[in-house]
């Protein structure tokens, strides 16, 4: 009769869930628009809990460092408020130098490329015309074919200009005004200050309220997933920036040494873009490439075999050691990570499909090594049962 009744209420469930999933599925537009709703809502609390999880880490590093020996209490008091406060000060500095450094470059190389490119469309053209025993049909093409090129070059300002306004008036539309902006900075802000001044309360109350709601085996569970998923996303931050910071430094230096044009502007962007795992190199290689290409095409082909030999070092060396083996993630699981994010969320789906992958990855591993050893713990056990069964039958026979 208890097995009829569990039989029922299994199907019950069942037909329940599967219910609530055809009713998601016709429902689905407004369903998504609901949650577009519910999340432009809950952003600034979701960006302040992103920004406490970051400034989290420098802080630690700088309590452990703020007079550790020193049993003071103002010093207890204010090692936490210091902590925040440098951090939030070294990340704004360095957030300002890099900008500062490479904004500007960028504008002056994009004014010079719309400049040279008539330059070096006519030096090509008249090197054809010249050479034209090499290639007569091309030659004979080239003599007949204008371009206006103050025509394309006030059209290329135009789009640029357009496409400008557009991201602004997108942006602008998108979160309301310019002061929903700065006010929705500023609760960011003052919730991540919060959370990082009472982190230790907030986690307790946390505990305490998975203890009570949850069975004991969903807390130990739910408590498991959370510990594997910070450790996962704090390893591939700390990697990440230390990463990016080794790879700048190399490709600043490296430009230094052989006296490519903007090193200091191309190694901080490579610093940048290296926080997008394995293809940040590529991006910010392409870039630098067309900026020097603007000054020397022979200086530009020479850059272009540095930034393959050195990102060869980073692939093969730097990103496995330092953030590989930190989040245990085998590079092909992380190339696939960053095609898939890349392809849902764009950037962001590139920066945080690599610590979700490898959370999963860490997850799955662990699971699948608990279920091995108790096969085997069990398969040990049946096999001392076999041997004392057949000693037994040994010495009845005997």
């Amino acid at each position: 009769m208890n097995k009829i009744k569990k039989y029922r209420f299994d199907i019950i469930k069942y037909l329940f869930i599967a219910g609530l999933i055809v009713l998601a599925i016709v429902n689905f537009d407004r369903l998504k628009n609901i949650f577009s709703y519910l999340l432009t809502i809950s952003m600034p609390i979701i960006l302040g809990f992103i920004i406490a999880y970051i400034l989290n880490i420098p802080m630690v590093m700088l309590e452990k460092l703020y007079f550790p020996n020193s049993d003071s209490i103002v010093v207890k008091k204010t090692r936490r408020p210091v902590s925040i406060l440098v951090s939030i000060i070294i990340i704004t500095v360095v957030l300002i130098f890099i900008l500062n450094l490479v904004i500007p470059q960028l504008i002056s190389v994009f004014g010079r490329i719309i400049e040279i490119i008539p330059v070096l469309a006519n030096g090509i053209q008249s090197w054809v015309i010249e050479n034209e025993e090499i290639f007569p049909p091309l030659a004979e093409f080239v003599e007949t074919f204008q371009i206006d090129w103050q025509n394309i070059v006030t059209n290329m300002i135009s789009i640029v200009n357009r496409f400008t306004t557009n991201i602004i008036e997108t942006t602008l539309s998108t979160v309301g005004s310019v002061f929903s902006i700065v006010v929705n900075l500023f609760l960011s802000l003052m919730i991540s200050l919060y959370v990082l001044m009472s982190k230790e309360t907030l986690g307790r109350q946390f505990r305490i309220l998975s203890e009570t709601y949850l069975p004991e085996r969903g807390h130990k569970g739910l408590m498991y997933v959370l510990e594997v998923t910070d450790y996962s996303f704090r390893h591939f931050i700390t990697g990440e920036v230390l990463e990016a910071l080794i790879l700048g430094s190399l490709v600043t230096v490296g430009m230094w040494i052989f006296q490519f044009p903007y090193a200091s502007m191309i190694g901080a962007l490579t610093g940048v873009t290296a926080l997008i795992p394995v293809l940040g190199a590529y991006i910010s290689g392409a870039i630098g490439f067309i900026m020097i290409l603007v000054d020397s095409p022979i200086q530009a082909l020479t850059f272009l075999v540095f930034i393959i030999v050195i990102q060869q070092l980073e692939g093969n060396l730097i990103y496995p050691r330092v953030v590989g083996g930190s989040i245990g993630l085998p590079g092909l699981w992380v190339l696939i990570s960053i095609t898939i994010g890349g392809g849902l969320l764009g950037i962001w789906g590139m920066l945080l499909a690599v610590p979700l992958v490898s959370t999963l990855f860490k997850l799955l591993k662990n699971d699948i090594e608990y279920r091995r050893n108790n096969r085997y713990q069990e398969q040990e056990y049946v096999d001392v049962v076999e041997e004392i069964n057949e000693s037994d039958e040994l010495k009845v026979n005997d």
